[in-house]
């Protein structure tokens, strides 16, 4: 079924009147169907192959009761789990959290009143959707843009001198880049049969992935060259530059007042050697910091 609208959860509840209270964690919520609202919000962890951990609930602003049930089923083996629950006129009522595995391919399922709501399996999630922290934007091409950023999400970093490679390019053997031959600390380890990126060639892909032109091939040719906009005015797939670093604003998904952004940066030093790279990071320095100015890609 296809998703109706996606709104902040305060916005949201503030719309259905003073009887609805948001949780304490709260969401950048997908809403399926209104009157009641079938809200739900995917976030994929790595484990076991990989599994999205969907929260899910209804937002009740009608004068009746009714009740969700929430599936995980499997092809070839059926319920993985059942779960059933009532939300009373007015209210906000979440359920427990559905674990839909990807490598099987599971199916979320939620029932509203007896009658299917949603159905999508584990594969027909697109990335932009899967992560609370992303608060969509309403252009297409900055989705697409993004879908192909956060599909990179873990991938190592390559630093500032892997020429192709940091743009994905996915080497046949172990290869070292030294970035310290432009300006960097260190030297980087990339995998044979591993992705990699630095922080303007991931940039750079997404958005020729969304088939927007970029030219913008380092953060200083972003900082010198994408028209910039106010920092007041900062829309979600905007830049943040500064001469040595840019990333990409996300918004603040999860209505916690704390925007993220999506960058390729030397995050975490794991065991083989290698850096995780690209991550999503709190946004407050890059919006704080008058070294880095918002930008905007043009034809988004």
């Amino acid at each position: 079924m296809s998703m109706v609208r996606r709104v902040g959860v305060l916005a949201a509840g503030a719309a259905l009147g003073a009887t609805l209270f948001a949780p304490a964690a709260r969401a950048d919520w997908t809403i399926y169907r209104t009157d009641p609202h079938v809200i739900a919000c995917w976030q994929k962890v790595n484990a076991y192959g990989g599994v999205y951990q969907v929260s899910n609930g209804l937002l009740n602003g009608t004068a009746s009761a009714h009740t969700a049930q929430v599936q995980v089923i499997r092809p070839g083996v059926g319920l993985q789990s059942n779960q059933v629950y009532v939300a009373a006129p007015g209210e906000w009522k979440l359920g427990s959290i559905a674990n839909v595995a990807l490598v099987p391919n599971d199916e979320f399922r939620f029932h509203l009143d007896g009658g299917q709501a949603v159905g999508i399996p584990a594969n027909g999630i697109p990335y932009f959707m899967n992560h609370c922290k992303v608060k969509e934007s309403p252009s297409i091409k900055v989705r697409q843009a993004l879908s192909f950023g956060l599909a990179q999400l873990d991938s190592v970093y390559v630093g500032c001198a892997a020429g192709t490679y940091r743009h994905g390019t996915i080497p046949t053997s172990t290869l070292y880049h030294d970035g310290r031959r432009c300006g960097q600390s260190r030297v980087y380890k990339q995998p044979a049969g591993v992705k990699g990126f630095d922080c303007s060639g991931l940039i750079t892909k997404m958005f020729q992935h969304a088939g927007v032109p970029f030219s913008w091939d380092s953060s200083t040719a972003v900082k010198n060259g994408v028209p910039a906009v106010p920092k007041s005015q900062i829309q979600v797939g905007d830049l943040l530059a500064k001469y040595g670093h840019v990333a990409v604003y996300l918004g603040d998904g999860d209505g916690d007042g704390v925007a993220s952004v999506l960058e390729a940066t030397p995050k975490t030093l794991n065991a083989d050697g290698t850096w995780t790279g690209v991550v999503i990071s709190d946004a407050t320095s890059y919006l704080n910091s008058s070294s880095y100015t918002a930008h905007r890609v043009p034809g988004i």
